[in-house]
């Protein structure tokens, strides 16, 4: 039996009402060439009958307790043969010239390790009309800079898809640095290979009160955490210039210290301002 040319990627938690209405969205692809491997992350309510219910059309992984997003995803990839790994989180929506699109362009550019979209945001009363649209880079050279000094300017995971050749070259998700192992993943890509932007939105990224990316304190501590990773793995970030590594880099440290002010928390105030000296050391 041939390989799948892509594996779509669904970790689940805890959310068997919405993973049904993502994996129905992957269904509706106008592109057909792909397997599903949904892995259910440790739910403990009703998710896995609902799974069940597509147990024909996709292949179902089980956790026996939590592990996070970036170690259901490790394990669904490892368990995929498809030549090009998408992703989607249980509670986003593709819509359906998705995998049309951006398989095309990856297939007509082997330079590419990553295509990400433009997205649409929605809830539970409205799909949001504007699309996020961030300014994005105009140059694919200028991707991996723009990824390291502004941040993850890659919309959501359920934009991305990536070549698994970069996975063999670079890894996978970093398990240690929850919330950001995504920008982990895409900034070490980065560094090896282009990363494209398809101007279009091509997907539905949900608002909800569970979104993880409303804890700004551990956001802003793993966004530094993965920062300096790649400070310490390639020297290119350490020699940009003082006011680039100031914009991108340093000021992190005093985002941190500031939340931890608010937080009358003397003690990591003062361990975020240790370890800002230490680098400020090492890289000036």
């Amino acid at each position: 039996m041939a390989k799948p040319t892509v594996s779509v990627i669904i970790p689940t938690y805890q959310r068997p009402h919405w993973v049904k209405e993502a994996i129905e969205s992957v269904l509706a692809q106008n592109y057909k060439d792909y397997e599903i491997i949904v892995v259910n992350d440790g739910s403990t309510d009703n998710t896995a009958e609902v799974l069940n219910q597509f147990q024909d059309t996709i292949k179902i992984i089980t956790h026996k307790r939590n592990k996070g997003q970036a170690a259901a995803r490790n394990t669904a990839i490892a368990s995929s043969q498809g030549r090009y790994i998408a992703f989607i989180d249980d509670d986003d929506i593709w819509l359906p010239s998705k995998l049309e699109k951006t398989i095309t362009l990856l297939e007509a550019n082997q330079k590419i390790g990553l295509i990400y979209s433009d997205m649409f945001f929605f809830n539970e009363k409205e799909v949001f009309p504007e699309p996020q649209s961030k300014k994005q880079p105009l140059h694919l050279a200028c991707v991996r800079w723009m990824l390291f000094l502004f941040g993850n300017i890659v919309p959501m995971p359920c934009t991305v898809v990536v070549r698994r050749e970069s996975l063999d070259q670079v890894g996978l998700f970093d398990e240690t640095v929850n919330f950001c192992d995504d920008y982990d993943l895409w900034l070490r890509i980065s560094e090896k290979w282009l990363l494209y932007y398809l101007d279009e939105p091509l997907a539905m990224y949900r608002l909800s009160e569970t979104n993880a990316s409303k804890d700004k304190e551990r956001i802003t501590r793993m966004v530094l955490a993965v920062k300096e990773k790649a400070i310490h793995r390639h020297s290119d970030y350490r020699r940009l210039s003082p006011h680039l590594l100031e914009r991108g880099f340093y000021k992190y440290y005093f985002k941190l210290a500031n939340l931890y002010i608010d937080r009358s928390e003397g003690e990591k105030v003062r361990e975020v301002i240790r370890r800002y000296r230490q680098y400020r050391q090492l890289y000036s």
